[in-house]
């Protein structure tokens, strides 16, 4: 840390006590995280794959303190050294580490640009506004919006962690990205980019088709299961992988059987790995329960194995031999699951040792066993909960036989490994020296290419169809385990036309209640339809609620302020989200109401008493709004009009 001439750094950016003492932190807690194992925390590549708390999920193994896009040049050791000291004091999960990593390295470069290209020019102290504004414009020229906002967001954490610490000074930096909200969704360019996120109705249909019909093969067989919870449950991949084996549960709820899968969530808050619930349709049951069972009947034998090599982890037993006993060729073949004694001539001298004796060639079982060690995974567990105990892989419903996913070798039965990643990944979508299922099972798009398909689609399209349903978006952000209610508006992709039809389909069915709807039902039968089509030609969803304003015929005369007893304002009883913000909304225009009554105490009485009825009318009609979700004649996910007796374009029908 003192020799700071040899990674061009001035005198100006001595570390200050401060640094020091993060820095002594960071590297106390390295010691801690990383168990000392064989690296420093001043080296420029760290190897982090122990901080894998599920190894069946792909990242990488190694991470660099480079410059961005630069694998060999280090960042200098006053940057780099609070970096890292914040990576892992403020850790969370590897992918997090990784993602604040690549935010940081460009930061640099930012600091770089502002410095003329002088890193001795750069101290925490002297750590800007502007920095940030440069560190954010080459983030949009690197990253798409939704990673920019992201990262930002990153950098933003990272700056108030730092500066909590005296390192820099507090900086108040506004982002210039935005979330990809609602409005974008429903642009053009928006409604593509969303479109593709949802399967084809093609390789949903070829999915089918692989389960009932295609899949033959035990490996096959497997990942066919699994993709058949993935359309039932929409885990997440690592969700999925690390589903317990006893993951199953009932209850009884007022005499009817309901079905559950217990499992751990990927993203939640807290260091510790809780397990949660996903309670499943009756539909989904039955699939869940008839893919269940088959995985657990293929899996069998390898959780014998499992739990064989987890009584002893640093040995990997042969069965029937001792540690001296001498092993034919053709019997090691057998044992190791290759196609005839042939197979062993591949595998490295140095590994396994061949010897002869009397003419005849033999292996010695201990270093038979010694070759099997090597050539296990390094975990026999799948899940770090991060409170002292492991899953391991005879707990895990997803594990295998090493090389069962090899086209060329049979499944080698000494050794265990889960379910990876790239497995699946592979049987879905394909890589360079493996065909995917759809190309091997020949099942194509409508215009010809094979069809592809993603573990995270399956999400999309399940959350996809609970939208579409009605499902209300709180409850739609609890069943798929989210923590942030906004992250579901990334799974809602319906498009203007399909939720104008909403509106109309909900006014018909009278879940939809208000002026209009008042209207429909006081005309003729043969009239209705012409009334709705010829009236419903606009719907917008505001953070408040629903919208039926037509802004083609005439601009909001409310300007936006759903609560000022608009009657084009639709309100959704039980949507939480909504509630809150209509709470937010209240809490804002009291704070609002106080200051325009202090203001008319002192004399400026005209002006403040017109904001003094324009706040007390938001306050009445936010009441009125909130009113809805306390009325018990009125069912969850109805949409009723608030203030029915408001002037209406409607009324002279």
């Amino acid at each position: 840390m003192n020799n700071e001439a040899t990674n061009g750094v001035g005198s100006a950016s001595l570390p200050t006590a401060a640094i020091q003492a993060l820095v002594r932190a960071g590297q106390e807690k390295f010691a801690q995280v990383f168990q000392a194992k064989l690296q420093s925390f001043d080296e420029m590549i760290w190897d982090v794959n122990g901080l894998k708390d599920r190894p069946g999920m792909q990242y990488d193994k190694h991470i660099s303190f480079t410059r961005h896009g630069n694998a060999n040049q280090a960042l200098p050791q006053t940057y780099v050294a609070v970096v890292k000291s914040w990576l892992v004091l403020d850790h969370s999960s590897l992918g997090t580490m990784i993602a604040r990593l690549a935010m940081a390295r460009l930061l640099w470069e930012a600091i770089l640009l502002r410095r003329g290209n002088d890193p001795a020019a750069f101290c925490w102290t002297n750590l800007c506004e502007e920095d940030l504004s440069q560190a954010e414009l080459l983030m949009r020229e690197h990253w798409k919006p939704s990673t920019v906002y992201q990262q930002g967001t990153r950098l933003l954490g990272m700056i108030n962690f730092l500066a909590a610490r005296s390192i820099c000074r507090p900086l108040y930096y506004a982002l210039q990205a935005t979330r990809v909200g609602d409005f974008y969704r429903h642009t053009l360019t928006g409604q593509e980019e969303r479109s593709a996120k949802l399967p084809s109705s093609r390789a949903l249909e070829g999915v089918a088709d692989i389960y009932n019909t295609y899949a033959t093969r035990p490996a096959d067989r497997l990942c066919s299961c699994a993709l058949a919870l993935l359309v039932v449950t929409g885990f997440r991949l690592g969700e999925l992988l690390t589903l317990p084996l006893a993951c199953e549960a009932t209850e009884d709820f007022d005499g009817k059987e309901r079905y559950r899968l217990r499992y751990y969530k990927e993203k939640a808050r807290g260091a510790e790995k809780m397990l949660d619930i996903r309670w499943l349709t009756p539909t989904g049951t039955v699939l869940a329960r008839k893919a269940i069972a088959e995985i657990q009947e293929l899996t069998s034998p390898a959780h014998e194995r499992a739990r064989i090599l987890e009584q002893d982890p640093n040995r990997v037993p042969v069965s029937g031999y001792q540690w001296a006993d001498h092993i034919r060729p053709d019997e090691l073949a057998t044992l190791l699951g290759l196609k005839n004694r042939k197979s062993l001539e591949p595998i490295p001298k140095a590994k396994l040792p061949r010897h002869r004796e009397n003419g005849r060639a033999f292996y010695r079982a201990s270093e038979v066993e010694a070759y099997l060690l090597s050539e296990r995974v390094e975990h026999l567990w799948t899940l770090d909960r991060r409170d002292g105990t492991l899953q391991m892989l005879s707990e895990t419903l997803f594990i295998v036989y090493a090389r069962s996913f090899h086209s060329a070798a049979l499944p080698n039965p000494l050794l265990v490994e889960p379910l990876f990643g790239h497995d699946l990944s592979s049987f879905m979508a394909g890589h360079d020296r493996q065909k995917s299922a759809f190309e091997r099972f020949d099942i194509r798009e409508e215009h010809g290419d094979f069809c592809r398909i993603t573990s995270h689609q399956f999400r999309h399209w399940l959350n996809d169809l609970a939208d579409k349903g009605g499902l209300p978006a709180n409850q739609q952000t609890r069943w798929f385990g989210r923590e942030n209610p906004k992250d579901t508006q990334a799974y809602q992709h319906a498009n203007f036309e399909e939720r104008l039809q909403w509106v109309k389909d909900g006014i018909r069915n009278g879940e939809v209640c208000g002026t209009i709807a008042h209207v429909y039902f006081a005309l003729p039968e043969d009239e209705r339809d012409i009334f709705l089509e010829g009236q419903i030609q606009a719907v917008h969803f505001t953070p408040l609620g629903l919208c039926l304003h037509d802004f083609a015929i005439d601009p909001c005369s409310y300007y936006l302020n759903c609560t000022r007893k608009c009657p084009e304002y639709l309100r959704t009883k039980g949507n939480q989200q909504e509630r809150i913000n209509l709470i937010q909304v209240q809490r804002r225009t009291k704070q609002a109401l106080e200051l325009a009554q202090a203001q008319a105490a002192t004399g400026n009485d005209e002006i403040a008493q017109a904001w003094i009825r324009h706040y007390e009318e938001t306050l009445a009609g936010v009441e009125a709004a909130l009113a809805i979700d306390d009325d018990p004649m009125i069912s969850d996910g109805v949409r009723i009009q608030p203030f029915p007796n408001s002037p209406s374009r409607f009324q002279s029908l």
